[in-house]
């Protein structure tokens, strides 16, 4: 056990596990593990560290150690208490420039529209770094990574809530992670800011902090890597599971997960904000059953059942039959959320958690194949957008050749024409799409291996165990 001092003089107590591009990492007394900047340490720790390289490597499938050497599932725990390493909530001002600030925690970096006084970015930040700790910490094997050509998670944090709907973000939510931008967006109104600046022209804390949607979103960007090959309704429902947990002086209490179902008759069905509470202000959320929840796939508004997840020899995907109705009334949206955080929470307690612990590395497994193949998508797509100018030329010489003397159009496509004419040239031969791995269907990978979290069982006998499970703990559904 080494002690660490960074920066700003902050002690913590750790043992050395190495150091990989410019990334410590640390294993803490507890033996859960933190991977801090070199940059952050301080000068003696840093000349240490150059000392002692101890470089890991990279395994075949391209995973950091931490990652593709987890321990069996059978000796993943879930934690009581997660809260987040000292050495996180280390804030470090970038730029204060009018409409353009920026800030920087371990694992984060904050863009704002204005400038925010220390103790509100402390206080922000432990919001985010113990969320980034909760997830890591889990025994699914997660293992926090920022984007790809990134250095830290991206968050922007906006002035006023037109500047926040501008980006395109729902005009019901209080928050948003874009899977496309890979970025986080709240307005100042979520992050309990004071409605003016004070002192210094900076903003402060005055109110609380929307805790609940940034835990829910921040652990969307943390499985970033995993959300296109997951079903919709988990990706939600393990979401609704994290920030619903107790969560008190920077510190989340997982072993109190069931507190979230202990709600007296009568009382009040939410005292969330945003999505979930625009939600229950309509009609209380119920339980859909796993059979109708199950069909959530792809967006948590429409039903989408998949069956099969196969491409077919034309590498094409299998015609979709389904008389299912979406689901486009806010209570039924509500309730899918709600649904999808009960079924989390069995899938997390039910026989300790193994099959949601093994579908995990199932996916993590799935994941690793795919990187090929969107690359190779996106080289066909630019080779497609090259050659778009050609088509359009032959196109528009194939409409002028057609309206000449003696040129027919045939039914079966072909086309008739005088010997003295001579047709457009060919344009060049488009290239062929890449094939997916295993020929999955990229639509349908989300429901690939839902199979390991049935575990033998069928919905309808699911469903009765979730039931139960309920019933149980004084909820029924």
């Amino acid at each position: 056990m080494r002690r660490w001092t960074n920066g700003a003089g902050k002690v913590l107590q750790a043992e050395y596990a190495g150091v990989e591009e410019g990334r410590v990492q640390l294993i803490l007394a507890n033996g859960s593990r933190a991977v801090v900047e070199l940059q952050s340490l301080s000068v003696e720790d840093q000349a240490w560290v150059k000392g002692h390289p101890a470089p890991t490597t990279k395994t075949a499938v391209g995973l950091p150690p931490s990652v593709a050497a987890l321990p069996p599932p059978e000796k993943r725990r879930m934690p009581d208490q997660v809260r987040e390493p000292l050495l996180y909530t280390t804030i470090r001002v970038v730029r204060e420039k009018p409409s353009d600030c920026l800030y920087e925690s371990e694992h984060f970096q904050f863009k704002t529209t204005a400038k925010l006084g220390v103790a509100l970015m402390k206080d922000i930040c432990r919001a985010f770094e113990s969320t980034y700790e909760l997830v890591r910490l889990m025994p699914w094997g997660i293992q926090p990574r920022p984007e790809e050509g990134r250095d830290k998670f991206q968050a922007e944090f906006y002035e006023t809530r037109e500047q926040y709907l501008a980006t395109g973000a729902p005009s019901w939510s209080a928050g948003v992670y874009s899977l496309k931008d890979k970025v986080f967006r709240i307005p100042f109104e979520e992050l309990g800011i004071s409605a003016q600046p004070g002192a210094g022209g900076a903003y402060y804390r005055k109110g609380a902090i929307n805790n609940d949607t940034i835990t829910h979103e921040i652990t969307h960007q943390m499985m970033h890597g995993y959300v296109p090959y997951m079903p919709v309704w988990l990706v939600e429902g393990l979401a609704e599971y994290t920030s619903n947990l107790p969560y008190r002086g920077g510190v989340f209490q997982v072993s109190e997960d069931a507190s979230a179902f202990a709600v007296p008759k009568g009382a009040a069905a939410s005292s969330r904000r945003g999505l979930f509470n625009f939600m229950v202000q309509r009609q209380r959320p119920g339980w859909t059953g796993v059979q109708n929840l199950w069909v959530f796939t792809t967006d948590i508004t429409t039903a989408n059942p998949i069956s099969r997840f196969t491409l077919t020899e034309d590498n094409l995907a299998p015609p979709v039959t389904s008389d299912v109705p979406p689901a486009s009334r806010s209570a039924d949206i509500a309730s899918n959320y709600h649904s999808g955080h009960l079924l989390t929470y069995f899938l997390v307690r039910d026989r300790d958690g193994l099959p949601l612990k093994r579908y995990f590395d199932a996916l993590r497994d799935e994941a690793a194949k795919w990187p090929p193949f969107w690359h190779a998508l996106d080289n066909y797509k630019a080779a497609l957008e090259k050659l778009r100018p050609a088509y359009v030329a032959y196109e528009k010489e194939m409409e002028a050749f057609l309206l000449k003397p003696g040129v027919t159009k045939l039914d079966d496509g072909r086309i008739s024409y005088p010997t003295t004419l001579t047709p457009p040239a060919d344009p060049p031969e488009l290239p062929k799409p890449p094939l997916t791995p295993d020929r999955t269907d990229p639509k349908a990978v989300c429901a690939k291996h839902l199979g390991i979290l049935l575990d033998g069982r069928s919905l309808d006998q699911l469903n009765e165990e979730v039931v139960r499970m309920f019933q149980n703990l004084g909820f029924p559904l």
